[in-house]
């Protein structure tokens, strides 16, 4: 593929999973607090595992790019539940699908583009 091509890719990609890592970030600190455990310890348990293959996703490398697709999907799990179990986290569970639906996607159009000569 040409390379603009797979520029464009990566930065969807790249874009995209920051995203995800911020809007976590805001939905636990700012949109809705947890009110019977630390901020902290579920900032750790949420946001930590996104943290693992961020570096290898900044350098475009294919495995942790893949890693980060295979883990926006656990991230689309739980935006579904919230997004059916209460009216009031409905909004925030529909963002979370489609960002990390856009995660996902924009990854597996980012490996595959890489893969072919």
């Amino acid at each position: 593929m040409t390379l603009p091509g797979i520029k464009a890719a990566y930065w969807l990609q790249l874009i995209s999973y920051l995203c995800l890592i911020g809007f976590i970030t805001a939905w636990i600190t700012i949109f809705s607090p947890p009110q019977s455990f630390p901020i902290a310890l579920v900032l750790i348990v949420c946001v930590a595992p996104l943290l693992l293959p961020l570096m290898g996703v900044l350098h475009g490398r294919d495995k942790p790019v893949n890693w980060a697709a295979y883990l926006s999907l656990l991230y689309f799990i739980h935006g579904t539940m919230e997004a059916v179990a209460s009216p009031a986290t409905r909004l925030l569970g529909s963002i979370e699908i489609i960002i990390s639906l856009t995660v996902f996607f924009s990854a597996s159009l980012y490996i595959r583009r890489l893969s072919k000569p």
